[in-house]
């Protein structure tokens, strides 16, 4: 019964959420100390970096972040079918790091806006490869979000720590990134030993057939991730194609601060995923039943979480930097109110996911996607910054009447 299940949610979304908590702290002291190192126009150049890498590590989780979870989700009781897994999603990782660097490669050496900040991608590299090594996917399929926590927490502290002492001055922008990824390398080393000793997994050496059943399972999931960020991060990349490093650097900063709040809605979307992926299979009332016990109460903190930092939201840019443009609070505002929407699709976004249905899942993300990229380039062209915001609305909202559209659909063909 999900009644007995309930507390392993909250367990779990309480391990995830002190730990995004801490993130959100370490993220209140470093910020504003590598904006008066860097400049805000070094942290844009970070910044547009940053989507870089981060594109070329959805390449590499390559839809494992959901295709797997639902497999370890399913099979958790089963070591063999575990180790198969385990070692084929690691291969295939590393073989797609192969594939991402020379991608990176290709984009530094032919565009002139990255080579000019070349030792940035570069050593930026070494978080797509920390990003290959994270085994999140397999505790979250586990539901045993400790894990996470304690390897996502070590991370952001070696990375916090690194950053102090070796980030001097302008010189050094190339090093942030670096430092990233490191945190990430080493945590994702632990974990692997942590996986290994405590579910006694053994490596398995995948086949060639296991390694593309497992690419062909995750390429819905690859392309709906490719689309949300693009959705999520290339307005800004948009946006510098159209001003400057200076004035992405503002944007970032708000942009940030609504990335650190969205990081609770991932928690509870991370520790739900697996949950739902087992009520389905025992009926819509059950289903029904968890989002009014737990979707419901939470959807009400977002909304009062991110009605405070509007209205305080002056005070917030301030704390991060002392001379941002006036614009930047309102900006903040704007992404208040697409942080409220975003929450909105969780529950039609979760049921697809886990019922299977990746076609009508990655629909509307591409069709979002295209959305996002005509209004982002229309706007940012003529209404700058102000642009972006107003795309990330006008997207956000698409996304979510489709995602319930396409739920309802799929419900109508079930009765």
């Amino acid at each position: 019964m999900w009644k007995d299940r309930g507390p392993q949610l909250w367990y779990n979304f309480s391990y995830l959420g002190a730990i995004q908590v801490s993130n959100f702290i370490l993220s209140l002291i470093m910020i504003p100390y590598v904006v008066s190192v860097l400049g805000a126009e070094g942290f844009g150049v970070i910044a547009v970096a940053q989507i870089s890498i981060f594109y070329l590590s959805v390449l590499v989780d390559y839809g494992f972040n959901r295709s797997a979870i639902r497999e370890v989700a399913l099979f958790r009781n089963d070591r063999q079918q575990l180790s198969i897994l385990f070692s084929t999603v690691i291969i295939s990782r590393l073989l797609l790091s192969i594939i991402a660097l020379v991608i990176l490669c290709i984009l530094v050496e032919s565009i002139p806006l990255f080579r000019a900040h070349r030792s940035v991608y570069y050593y930026g590299f070494c978080f797509v490869l920390g990003q290959a090594l994270l085994v999140n996917w397999f505790f979250q399929g586990m539901e045993k979000m400790k894990y996470n926590a304690i390897s996502s927490l070590f991370s952001r502290l070696l990375f916090t720590m690194l950053v102090f002492v070796f980030i001097r001055n302008a010189d050094d922008t190339h090093l942030y990134l670096f430092f990233m990824g490191a945190g990430n390398i080493v945590a994702g080393i632990l974990s692997i030993i942590a996986c290994f000793r405590e579910y006694k997994l053994k490596w398995v050496g995948p086949s060639g057939k296991k390694i593309r059943q497992e690419l062909i399972e995750g390429w819905h999931y690859t392309i709906s991730n490719l689309s949300m960020t693009t959705i999520q991060y290339g307005g800004l990349f948009i946006l510098r194609l159209f001003t400057n490093d200076l004035l992405v650097g503002y944007y970032s900063i708000a942009e940030k601060i609504y990335f650190a709040m969205k990081m609770m809605l991932d928690v509870f979307s991370q520790a739900a995923y697996p949950r739902v992926c087992l009520l389905v299979q025992e009926g819509r009332d059950k289903t029904s039943q968890f989002f009014r016990q737990g979707y419901v109460y939470f959807l009400g903190m977002v909304i009062a979480g991110a009605s405070l930092i509007a209205i305080f939201a002056p005070w917030v840019i301030q704390f991060f930097v002392k001379d941002a443009d006036p614009q930047t609070a309102f900006l903040l505002r704007v992404l208040c109110l697409a942080l409220v929407i975003v929450c909105l699709h969780m529950p039609a976004a979760l049921l697809l996911l886990a019922g299977n249905h990746k076609n009508e899942y990655m629909k509307i993300f591409t069709l979002g996607l295209l959305v996002c990229l005509v209004s982002q380039f229309l706007l940012a062209a003529n209404f700058k910054a102000m642009g972006t915001v107003i795309a990330v609305l006008i997207t956000e909202s698409f996304i979510t009447a489709g995602l319930y559209w396409q739920i309802r659909a799929v419900y109508k063909k079930q009765a």
